[in-house]
């Protein structure tokens, strides 16, 4: 076989049986494992055959566990072939096609939301402790690109399709609130307030990708995202708070923007499953290791999340970390989900994830005084901002108020200008082709509209716009 065959396009047989064939000339069998020995005495001969030896048998070792998990949920994947592709493609708004187009639907939405304004925002938010904690700890940002690293790799082992996983990964949180949870409970708060549907991050980065964020198309017009319905749904129904193993998805058409509370329905697709279960996989690891990057935890934590861990795993030796828990997770949640039984864990690594969040819970999450911003200052923030513009609302007149408002702060001008994108105005520019979302004769759609503006916000700016609209 030339060498030239060697590569993608052969299939993993081939490549396991030319490699096979090479063992013996590497001084080994179909069964030989590397042994150790000793450099000294090595002429470069010898250790060139032995590590030609241990590059065979590792790329032996790869084949095989590709062999092993080569797709048990394929005929399950959001392909044409899927029964519910139909419905799965349907797009909440029209796109613009062109002919020369080469990307899958789903690619298309991945591109639309990785170059969106809301994804660019991300890296500026928290994700559990404030950015000014310190440089190496996580962001809104590095999470999503966890989740979807880690979402993508179970994905590729159970033969599902890559690209939707991606896209709802990487747009599941894009309409999460500055400053973390703790904003998520402030904007919940005023939204109640003020008569407005309750604030939950999931049913926010719906709206975000339906009604907010735009791009600009071929014209120069800004459009709505337009995403499809496979991805809305798994964006909206990623909650993974919810402790439940072996999960299947739903058979039935929902409109998702009728949804009252998260967790209410199951995803539409085994992929919306996967990035459920990959978004606690991704934050449990990681905020053990920023809490003790920062000094919440110590080594009496590590000595408590190993003395879990032999619980449910009793041969288990080292630290736990990131690495140790994702590994864990990953290797068990393929080797253990199947169409029939749903996707889900061993009931010993199952019970040891559920451990492991109420660990983080008591001794990370819900430990006052472990963010450098309180609650009670976020609400400060968010509820002073909240009420200043509030305080702007003149009917049918807030335009001509906000000008001359404007005048004095940038960031009344910048809120004025979102309030001139999203409404029926004179002033409104004929490159936005995006929806109308308010009218501006309604002082509850002017509310839901600062509401809308806070959620976007990067904890950086909202500070800004906190310490500018106190010095009006």
């Amino acid at each position: 076989m030339s060498a030239s065959l060697v590569g993608s396009e052969m299939c993993i047989r081939d490549r396991y049986n030319l490699y096979r064939k090479k063992l013996p000339a590497a001084g080994l069998n179909s069964t030989s494992r590397p042994q150790n020995f000793s450099a000294e005495g090595l002429t470069q001969k010898t250790i060139t055959g032995q590590a030609k030896a241990f590059s065979a048998v590792s790329f032996r070792a790869s084949l095989l566990k590709e062999t092993i998990f080569q797709g048990q949920f394929k005929t399950e994947a959001m392909t044409p072939k899927n029964p519910k592709w139909q419905l799965a493609v349907t797009r909440f708004s029209p796109l613009e096609h062109r002919k020369n187009d080469i990307r899958t639907e789903f690619e298309r939405d991945r591109n639309r939301i990785m170059h969106s304004e809301g994804f660019d925002r991300l890296r500026f938010k928290t994700q559990v402790f404030p950015l000014s904690e310190n440089d190496m700890i996580s962001t809104r940002s590095s999470h999503v690109i966890q989740v979807t690293d880690i979402a993508r790799n179970i994905s590729r082992k159970l033969g599902l399709n890559e690209d939707l996983v991606e896209a709802i990964a990487l747009g599941h949180d894009i309409g999460h609130s500055p400053f973390g949870h703790d904003g998520e409970k402030t904007l919940k708060a005023i939204c109640i307030q003020n008569g407005l549907a309750p604030f939950w991050h999931e049913k926010n980065s719906l709206r975000m990708v339906d009604k907010i964020l735009t791009l600009k198309n071929t014209r120069g017009k800004e459009n709505n995202l337009g995403l499809t319905y496979a991805v809305r749904d798994g964006i909206i129904n990623h909650c993974g708070e919810i402790d439940e193993n072996f999960i299947k998805p739903r058979d039935e058409f929902k409109n998702l923007s009728r949804l009252q509370s998260p967790g209410q329905l199951q995803p539409f697709s085994w992929e919306g499953i996967v990035v459920k279960i990959s978004d606690k996989i991704a934050y449990l690891g990681r905020d053990i290791e920023d809490a003790t990057k920062i000094g919440i935890l110590t080594d009496k934590n590590q000595k408590d999340l190993q003395a879990i861990m032999k619980k449910h795993i009793p041969d288990f030796e080292g630290q736990v970390n990131n690495t140790v828990l994702m590994n864990t997770f990953v290797t068990d949640i393929v080797k253990n989900s199947s169409p029939q039984k749903g996707i889900g864990f061993s009931k010993p690594v199952f019970d040891l994830m559920n451990d492991i969040k109420k660990y983080n819970y008591e001794h990370i999450y819900l430990i006052k005084g472990a963010k450098s911003v309180s609650q009670e200052q976020c609400d400060l923030v968010l509820g002073t901002i909240f009420d200043k513009y509030s305080s702007m609302y003149r009917g049918k007149d807030t335009l001509k108020f906000l000008a001359k408002a404007s005048q004095s702060s940038k960031y009344i001008k910048n809120f004025r200008n979102w309030i001139v994108k999203y409404t029926d105005n004179d002033e409104r520019s004929k490159e936005f082709e995006n929806a109308v979302i308010y009218d501006l004769s309604s002082h509850k759609d002017y509310k839901q509209a600062i509401v809308d503006y806070i959620s976007g916000m990067t904890d950086k700016y909202a500070l800004k716009t906190y310490n500018n609209l106190c010095n009006q």
